[in-house]
């Protein structure tokens, strides 16, 4: 009994992150950046591989720095990004369009002031009635 404990604990440290209702953040951590270099970092959202939105009636799915949280409480934390970064929809490469890929944000930019900038991603809960949201806390190093 004890190994199998021991096995699921470090398969929980080696996982993705993931939130309720099964969504999948990619990457866990985002790599750390330059004041004045160009900086993207691309964030797959999923449920199994698929975009969460597969299969359901969800025609407004979005993920973005604002959102609700899991009580359906406004959250907003655009302006805690670093400074000269914004996020945006991503469709590239192993992204959405169709359904049956990722769906993706990009963070990009010149990040403009040094610092520690933590802030987190909202993406719809397509498994909740109302407008609850799964947060992802990241943070993102930008040295001088």
């Amino acid at each position: 009994m004890k190994r199998l404990v021991l096995i699921g604990a470090l398969a929980a440290l080696v996982a993705p992150a993931a939130d309720g209702a099964g969504i999948v953040f990619k990457p866990a951590a985002l790599p750390g950046g330059h004041v004045g270099i160009a900086y993207r970092a691309v964030i797959q959202v999923s449920i199994a591989g698929h975009h969460p939105a597969l299969g359901k009636d969800y025609p407004s799915y979005t993920v973005a720095c604002y959102g609700a949280d899991k009580n359906g409480v406004y959250m907003d934390d655009c302006a805690k990004l670093p400074p000269g970064l914004k996020l945006a929809a991503y469709e590239g490469p192993g992204c959405a369009p169709p359904l049956q890929k990722p769906d993706c944000v990009a963070l990009s930019g010149k990040p403009r002031k040094a610092g520690s900038y933590t802030f987190r991603i909202s993406a719809p809960d397509v498994n909740s009635i109302g407008v609850r949201g799964i947060l992802r806390k990241y943070t993102i190093v930008v040295r001088p």
